[in-house]
């Protein structure tokens, strides 16, 4: 009796003479309140208010068919089932309302079985409501449809909230709604387990024995502190037209196959997967629409693909190999940012690629793109490219890049120096775009070789339409962070011919060099990069160019910390080896020159070895 008050007109309480049951007008049970039926009672016109609380732990609850909904459950609030194996008993067509942001609670088992218990009709799911299980104990699975009555637009959420060992079985399972597991489970048996309208929650989700997960609502969400690992036979299914939006950071180990128009849209957040994507298309892959990262890991000789867009229309993949090892994270916007000296002579994306793991040396990148990306000065795509890395300021890292295929276009590049956990842009564009050449100075040669444990550097410059530059000689032991060293002014005559400088105390291992010039208009333009190594052995392909190989011949750039003898070995993807050539190199800055003209076009790698160790090998590709 303490714990019911009646209102003639919902103003003015007093304390009740009678515990209400069916035959009582609208009952409320209010904020802070928790009503518990532990014996036989019947009810109607029952509203259980936000932090309100309706249990139901003991006898018969019976819910009298009165007018409109017989009990409905607000936002906030919470109708409890506890009793093992015994719904409630519904008269006719009477109906618990579960309306956005209210709980129907499971705390019994025995009620989740197909089209009885918390599947009857007698329960309406509203967009949002949220059904959540507490036991330890599997819920049912076997041919069960969660939420059967709701249509695609209304989403409720499926919550568990402990750790539940094995739940599924051999016939399929499908949850009209959110998955948001709370708890660790482990899903097995082969039947498929449909989470229509995606996954997400604090616990880990292991399908590695299951069948078929899939994710086919037109809408749907990922996210949740811990790892989804995908059935390891047959992975997950993101369903035709169906877009998921990430909600956090996700770790997803397994294959995810796209069918038709199906898209991930990151937006700020990350997408770590170990597995592969399938099924891409300009309509079917991984949406970069923010600030989120596709995440790969482990990258090692093999290429490792990306198949990321900027928006729903538009595929932008990205393709990395000779990775150390590494996890990458890529992602690629419409624009170039920041901008370069002319951008409309470049495709008109930019890919931000990050490294985690460490420092990488020199990683193979492919880019792709088509005609429609490109700006107005890229039409007819040129016969050469550079490639440029932003690392504060611009920076020319390859040139003389070619196109493969028609549209799209495929741009093999290695990029010579990244910095663990830091976002590298990266652009492609006409040669002399990134850094004008309007400003009347260019670099003929740049190179460097040790001399008794000093760093010697050589350079020519053109000075075509200044008068005077200034250059700065810049060093980095990181190839991200740079510092000048030494500093010159030029007048026009002076700087047509060779410079010298001596680096007397370089920094132990690889030292990294490049010249910033700024020409008398105020124009800056930076050297290609020169690695030399301050150890007593020690080798480091720089670079390959041109590639791909276009005329049977190519120059392999070599950084080596003494003189030696080494051989330069060609295989095939399959690790047969076809060609060798010895070499000998100075310590310092070497360029070998390679004749690959007796190879047939296709992809190969090459490896340097010398007598206490040998190089990663580095793709190429001969076309």
């Amino acid at each position: 009796m303490l714990t019911w008050q009646s209102s003639p007109d919902l103003a003015t309480w007093a304390a009740a003479t009678l515990i209400p049951d069916n035959n009582a007008n609208t009952i409320s049970i209010r904020n802070g309140h928790t009503v518990t039926v532990s014996t036989s009672q019947s009810m109607d016109q029952v509203t259980i208010d936000n932090g309100g609380i309706l249990l139901y732990s003991g006898g018969m609850l019976t819910v009298n068919d009165g007018a409109g909904d017989d009990i409905t459950v607000q936002n906030g609030g919470v109708f409890t089932l506890a009793v093992n194996a015994t719904p409630p008993d519904f008269l006719a067509t009477a109906t618990a309302n579960i309306l956005t942001g209210g709980i129907l609670r499971v705390s019994a088992t025995g009620i989740t079985f197909a089209g009885t218990g918390v599947h009857a009709n007698n329960f309406i799911y509203q967009h949002a409501s949220v059904l959540e299980y507490t036991p330890t104990m599997p819920f049912a699975t076997s041919g069960v449809t969660y939420f059967p009555n709701v249509n695609a637009l209304t989403i409720p959420i499926f919550r568990t909230t402990g750790n539940i060992g094995f739940a599924g079985a051999i016939a399929n399972t499908l949850i009209n709604g959110v998955f948001e597991a709370n708890g660790n489970i482990t899903f097995d048996n082969s039947g498929t387990k449909t989470f229509r309208n995606g996954i997400t929650g604090t616990g880990n989700v292991n399908g590695s024995t299951s069948g078929k997960f899939i994710i086919n609502g037109s809408t749907a969400i990922l996210g949740g502190t811990r790892l989804l690992t995908l059935p390891t036979a047959d992975g997950m299914d993101i369903g035709a037209s169906t877009t998921i939006s990430m909600v956090s950071s996700k770790t997803v180990i397994g294959n995810i196959n796209l069918l038709a128009n199906a898209l991930v849209m990151l937006g700020s957040h990350s997408l770590t997967h170990t597995g592969t994507i399938n099924g891409v298309t300009t309509t079917s892959h991984i949406v970069t629409n923010g600030t989120g990262k596709l995440v790969k890991t482990n990258v090692g000789a093999s290429f490792t693909i990306y198949p990321v867009g900027p928006n729903a229309t538009t595929l932008n993949s990205v393709a990395i190999s000779n990775g150390s090892g590494f996890n990458y994270g890529v992602r690629v916007e419409v624009g170039i940012n920041p901008t370069i000296d002319a951008p409309l002579d470049a495709v008109n994306r930019t890919w931000f690629v990050t490294p985690f793991g460490g420092n990488p040396a020199a990683v193979n990148v492919n880019f792709r793109y088509e005609a429609a990306h490109c700006n107005a000065g890229w039409t007819p795509p040129p016969a050469q490219l550079e490639l440029g890395l932003y690392t504060g300021v611009w920076n020319v890292v390859q040139v003389n890049l070619t196109q493969a295929g028609t549209n799209p276009y495929q741009v093999p590049t290695v990029v010579p120096n990244f910095g663990d956990g830091i976002e590298a842009p990266l652009v492609l564009a006409n040669i002399g775009a990134i850094l004008a050449v309007s400003n009347g100075v260019s670099v003929n040669y740049f190179n460097g070789n040790k001399q008794n444990g000093i760093h010697v550097l050589n350079w020519k410059l053109s000075c075509n339409s200044t008068s005077a530059v200034n250059m700065v000689m810049e060093r980095s032991t990181d190839g991200i962070n740079y510092r000048g060293i030494y500093m010159e002014d030029a007048a026009a005559m002076r700087c047509d011919l060779p410079f010298r400088f001596m680096d007397i105390n370089p920094a132990a291992g690889v030292n990294y060099y490049r010249i910033k010039i700024t020409g008398d208009a105020g124009k800056i333009n930076y050297s290609p990069v020169v690695r030399l190594i301050n150890a007593a052995s020690g080798i480091e392909v720089m670079d390959i160019t041109p590639n791909p190989v276009i005329n049977g011949s190519f120059n392999l750039k070599i950084s080596a910390a003494a003189k030696m003898d080494v051989q330069l070995v060609i295989s095939d993807m399959q690790g047969r080896i076809l060609q060798k050539q010895t070499a000998g190199l100075i310590s310092g800055f070497n360029s070998i020159a390679v004749n690959a003209k007796a190879i047939a076009k296709g992809t190969y790698h090459i490896s340097v070895y010398a007598s206490e160790f040998n190089t990663m090998p580095v793709r190429f590709v001969v076309q």
